[in-house]
């Protein structure tokens, strides 16, 4: 690998960070390709480098009747391609220095790279991605190999009592929802995905209508359309996929209880919350700072665990998704506290539902998140993965500047009212694994 490029440029960035000020969100450019996919771009010429994100809807919403499927295929863009095997590929990349990755996620699977902004460099990288998006082989070893490989994950992911919560949780809330499956599959499903399978997912959702490009790094608009357009030239136009449909809402509380040979209990309740884009969204982001995502200086913390010693941990989380994904609370504890501590718990929840926080709280909470945003996108890493998901969840493109100003209005009128309203009189499930149940099962 051509090291010396690519270390020069980070330290470049490394310098950038340090050095550069708290600045308004930077100007976002859009435009679509001839074939559909949308882009968004932003110009960033401190450092000889470029940040790429192509983000499509296919993600594990999207396997349909082969749960796993869109990880497999993620996982195998980099198997090789029609024209250049694994061993080809790797080469290819790795002779210009270039960091090339792939993921999937509920909602969606991506390719992004990093590579330097000079032609001789930039170009070649492009073509050999553009390969990678547009005509995966799937070789029949590599794909026994990454299957081998997720059953992996799949078995480890058995024998972990959080990650057992973690699939009853979702399995529980969402039922027969494309979210209620697990990411990864099952070992049954794994089993029924072959080459032809892979292919005819790739083809339906790897396609320019599909996809939206996040850019940020040292090009001027004409370099970025041509990148754009040669990075996705190779895609199909196809159709963007449909809409998922409305997260379902629980009529009953749920418990379920695992036995798993554990002395610690893993434990998460809560229910649907919000989808991006929702108005509430910044009053919520304030409320659960307060409640269990600001760390130490949240309300579970400091009751469940400062005050009364009852777990090893604990927070809250909303996770806005094209649907409603989830609000929970999840923590740990022993199994003979696992009672009172969800006693607190909930305890906590009624009076932030029929209280509010303070004044002071939402002050305080606004103050932090303010403060800590510059340093959420003061890297052209993270500034792209923003930039991503403002294209793929179709948020306005002065969403980051909005959602800080939001932030600053909110009062705690504002929090009380969003905290009601998603909160109040919602069934939860609640998920208890492990404990004192040693030899009874691992679930």
């Amino acid at each position: 690998m051509r090291v010396e490029p690519m270390m020069r440029a980070l330290f470049l960035l490394g310098l950038a960070v340090v050095a550069a000020p708290a600045v308004a969100q930077p100007e976002i450019q859009q435009w679509r390709t001839d074939n559909g996919a949308r882009v968004l771009f932003v110009e960033a010429r401190e450092i000889p480098l470029v940040e790429v994100q192509v983000t499509f809807a296919a993600g594990a919403a999207r396997d349909g009747p082969h749960p796993g499927i869109a990880s497999l295929v993620s996982d195998l863009l980099l198997s090789g391609t029609d024209t250049l095997d694994a061993d080809a590929l790797a080469a290819a990349l790795e002779r210009d220095g270039a960091e090339v990755s792939t993921g999937s996620a509920r909602d969606m699977g991506w390719v992004e790279f990093r590579s330097l902004s000079e032609g001789e460099h930039l170009w070649p990288v492009v073509e050999t991605v553009a390969g990678l998006l547009a005509e995966p082989a799937f070789p029949a070893a590599e794909v026994e190999r990454i299957k081998g490989r997720q059953r992996t994950r799949i078995e480890g992911q058995q024998q972990d009592p959080g990650a057992i919560a973690e699939r009853l949780f979702w399995e529980a809330l969402y039922g027969d929802h494309p979210y209620g499956h697990p990411a990864l599959g099952t070992l049954e499903s794994l089993a029924a995905i072959g080459r032809d399978e892979l292919r005819t997912f790739h083809r339906e959702h790897y396609v320019a209508r599909n996809a939206s490009v996040a850019i940020v790094g040292d090009l001027d608009r004409g370099r970025a359309e041509r990148l754009a357009r040669e990075l996705t030239a190779g895609l199909a136009p196809g159709s963007a996929q449909p809409p998922l449909p409305p997260a379902p809402r629980l009529s009953a509380d749920r418990r379920i209880e695992r036995p798993f040979p554990s002395t610690q209990a893993h434990v998460t309740l809560g229910h649907t919350g919000v989808a991006r884009g929702d108005e509430r969204w910044p009053a919520l982001y304030v409320a659960n700072h307060i409640l269990g995502g600001g760390g130490f200086t949240s309300r579970l913390m400091t009751e469940v665990r400062e005050k009364r010693g009852l777990v090893y941990g604990v927070h809250s989380g909303l996770s806005p998704m094209a649907a409603a994904g989830p609000f929970r609370v999840s923590l740990q504890t022993r199994g003979d506290q696992v009672g009172e501590a969800l006693s607190v718990v909930r305890s906590e929840l009624r009076s932030f539902i029929e209280d509010g926080p303070s004044a002071q709280e939402v002050t305080d909470a606004r103050m932090n998140i303010v403060g800590g945003f510059p340093l959420r996108i003061d890297s052209n890493a993270k500034l792209v993965g923003y930039l991503a998901n403002i294209g793929f969840y179709d948020l306005p493109l002065d969403y980051l500047d909005r959602f800080r100003e939001r932030v600053e209005a909110v009062d705690r009128a504002a929090v009380v009212d969003a905290v009601r309203s998603l909160f109040a009189d919602r069934p939860r499930v609640t998920v208890i694994v492990g404990g004192d149940r040693a030899g009874q099962g691992n679930g």
